[in-house]
């Protein structure tokens, strides 16, 4: 279904093939790293990634996350392991992400990590 959504995605122009490219590089990097164990369970993560790059490309801005739910997740015990993860992504990124797509990237990281 990840891959339904993301070629969709491409075909209507609403992501370019380089913000394709990441999301699949992105992935694999999941899969390969354990941190899913298919495709599907990273289907909200990556549908994020590929809107936030494309954002990024347009200088669309949202809001930042919740206080209350970012209090939440920065003490999670699996928030420091996301925050690692997260460089790593953002390392392969065709794109530089604004924090309040950080916070975002958090929480999916931490909700992954924790299923």
């Amino acid at each position: 279904m990840i891959q339904e959504k993301i070629i969709i995605l491409k075909e209507n122009k609403v992501i370019d093939q380089e913000t394709f490219e990441y999301a699949q590089e992105a992935l694999m990097f999941l899969i390969n790293r354990n941190i899913v164990e298919n495709e599907e369970e990273a289907d909200v993560f990556i549908t994020h990634l590929a809107m936030a790059t494309a954002r990024q490309n347009t200088d669309e801005m949202i809001d930042g996350i919740d206080e209350i739910i970012k209090q939440e997740i920065e003490n999670d015990e699996k928030y420091e392991e996301a925050i690692e993860i997260w460089k790593e992504l953002k390392v392969i990124a065709p794109t530089t992400f604004s924090q309040d797509e950080d916070g975002y990237f958090h929480l999916h990281l931490v909700t992954l990590l924790r299923n």
